[in-house]
């Protein structure tokens, strides 16, 4: 059954109504960039000269001499964007480029650390393209001369810090090759940062954002061998790049990355003034790693540098120890809470969530199972929803290794809906139980399972579907498979509240804690694991009868993994992240039209284990 979603930002969405040709909003003025009343992107006028309009540029970005100049706009008036101008005149960019650039724009959005394409406009001399707005690159974050200018510069660099910056280009850039593309044109401007999940002025998260794919080929997998042709930005070039009979091959990437880690280590050691050392590295252990890493990635011969997914799989990014859930000496503590939020039935009866108390009742019976408490609080209104989970927050942690919460609920990006028809932004939720309002719980895992639809979008096995046609598509001819369709959401997003953290501690009240060895090492922000049953934009499904897919596959796959001693081979279970990857693998043994989605934010490992003393 499919949970309720939000409207993605389309291509055609009629969103609000359509905006006149010019507008004014609090004195700014905002004009479309080609004429017609269909035009759906405005840039922000500066003023004019020589009766020619100026354009607002994005600040972080050179103006003189670019030849692809970057203007902050709106898309269909209300939505912020940076807005690339191009000349396919003067730019040296040819229309193959512009083509090739949108294809993979529309084609590969929807992926954390890649850049969200909205739309493209066209007039008599140049084309527009609009993708979310970031606040600036990793050049940018990193260049002395920008020092002050850059918004929450020393945030980003605090809360990043290096080694998120190298996992998350090298996620964005390993999506690419997934598909089969090749970027040549790595280097620091091309990664970009974005401020997602905004809570207060003091707890925000960002994340890094690979884009422009001008020079971006597509490998041809049926071809044994396909010219690369000359490419790369000057002093960011692989041996092979400029030899244009070479073959195609996506280690020319891997050597580009190397210099873009030692690029980010290097400025960011000499940002920190870190006596020679390595930026953010506690060990020299992890600095042993990440330099042997790059001497794989700078390999003269491609076929000996590592492929992005090994690189990923690098101990570098490895957690090197696991959480302590598990108390041995004392057995008064146990390893968890799991709190279940279950909202099967609403003040709307339309929307009730048949097969919810079968979710509800699989997770009880899991985490009992591995020595968790648990509560469960059913059917509550959105001001009882953050309530509760206050409360929680208030707690004595002390003796619990880990917190998990649940909820089970229909649904918008980030937002789960509660009985009185509101919803809930989950991100606010969660960080309800940062250091500052949950100090018990800092340095142990938080673990955030929610069951619930993210948008209209559905897979197929030809492609992705919109809300409207998955209503024409006949159902699949399943037995017990009951589907049903998304109401239309009140809103396209729900916003965070603008609370701050309710308390920073002293460095004596941390001592006294008993964490401030960790809290030196790490932000505020931390150990945290989100697990979504669905991707951003898609529906995610459930069985009247059985439950949904994602949590019965979850309880399934928890309960073969960690009810039982360890492995005959005395290894230990597999751990969380490991395991979720078999989840997904059970999901698409019921029905393969599902992806589930997890973020983690961990400095170890989570590993279970059900034989508790």
């Amino acid at each position: 059954m499919a949970e309720k979603g939000r409207r993605t930002l389309e291509e055609g969405a009629p969103l609000i109504k359509k905006p006149k040709e010019t507008t004014s909003i609090d004195k700014e003025i905002r004009e479309p960039v080609r004429q017609g009343h269909d035009c759906k992107l405005f840039c922000i006028c500066t003023g004019k000269e020589n009766n020619v309009s100026k354009y607002l540029y994005i600040s972080h970005f050179p103006k003189k001499e670019n030849k692809r100049p970057i203007y902050k706009g709106y898309y269909n008036c209300d939505v912020p964007v940076a807005i690339v101008r191009i000349d396919p005149i003067h730019s040296g960019t040819t229309k193959t480029e512009i083509d090739r650039e949108l294809l993979i724009l529309k084609e590969l959005e929807l992926h954390e650390n890649f850049i969200r394409y909205f739309i493209h406009e066209e007039n008599e001399n140049f084309v527009f393209i609009a993708t979310e707005l970031c606040l600036c690159s990793v050049a940018d974050l990193l260049d002395p001369a920008l020092e002050g200018k850059i918004p929450m510069a020393e945030k980003i660099r605090e809360e990043l810090r290096a080694k998120e910056i190298l996992r998350q280009a090298t996620n964005g850039l390993n999506y690419l090759h997934q598909n089969n593309f090749v970027h040549r044109n790595i280097k620091p401007n091309n990664f970009l940062i974005k401020e997602i999940n905004k809570t207060g002025n003091s707890t925000c998260r960002f994340a890094v954002k690979i884009t422009d794919f001008r020079l971006t080929r597509k490998l041809d997998l049926h071809k044994s061998s396909q010219s690369s042709g000359s490419a790369a930005s000057e002093g960011w070039e692989a041996p092979e790049s400029q030899k244009k009979e070479e073959d195609l091959n996506p280690k020319m990437d891997v050597f580009i990355l190397g210099c873009f880690y030692h690029y980010v280590l290097i400025a960011l050691s000499k940002n920190e003034a870190n006596n020679g050392q390595l930026p953010f590295v506690p060990s020299d252990t992890e600095e042993e790693r990440v330099v042997e890493l790059m001497k794989k990635m700078l390999k003269f011969k491609e076929k000996d540098r590592p492929t992005l997914q090994e690189i990923l799989e690098n101990s570098y990014f490895k957690p090197c120890e696991d959480y302590k859930i598990y108390d041995n000496e004392d057995k008064t503590k146990k390893p968890g809470l799991c709190v279940i939020f279950n909202q099967k039935k609403f003040k709307d009866s339309k929307q009730n969530r048949k097969g919810s108390n079968q979710d509800r009742d699989a997770l009880k019976v899991t985490f009992n199972g591995l020595g968790f408490d648990t509560q469960v609080h059913k059917n509550l209104a959105s001001f009882d929803v953050k309530n509760e989970i206050e409360n929680l927050a208030k707690g004595d942690f002390n003796n619990y290794g880990c917190l998990v919460v649940c909820f089970l609920s229909l649904g918008i990006e980030n937002a789960i809906l509660c009985y009185d028809g509101r919803h809930v932004n989950t991100n606010e939720l969660k960080y309800k139980f940062s250091l500052g309002n949950c100090p018990s719980l800092y340095g142990k895992p938080k673990i955030f399972i929610i069951q619930a639809c993210q948008g209209y979008l559905e897979q197929s096995q030809t492609g992705i579907l919109s809300g409207k046609q998955r209503r024409r598509r006949s159902l699949p001819n399943l037995q017990d498979l009951h589907l049903i369709d998304q109401q239309e959401s009140s809103g396209s997003t729900v916003q965070l509240t603008n609370k701050d953290t309710k308390h920073t501690y002293e460095i004596e009240e941390l001592k006294k804690l008993k964490i401030w060895d960790y809290a030196k090492k790490n932000p505020p922000l931390m150990d945290f694991l989100t697990i979504n049953a669905t991707l951003p934009g898609f529906v995610s499904y459930r069985h009247i009868y059985y439950g949904t897919y994602f949590v019965q596959a979850l309880c399934k796959t928890l309960d073969e993994e960690y009810s039982g001693k360890k492995p005959v081979d005395g290894t230990n279970h597999m751990d969380l992240e490991g395991v979720l990857r078999r989840v997904q693998l059970n999901i698409n043994r019921i029905y393969p039209r599902q992806t589930l989605l997890w973020e983690a934010c961990l400095s170890k490992y989570i590993r279970f284990r059900g034989d508790t003393p």
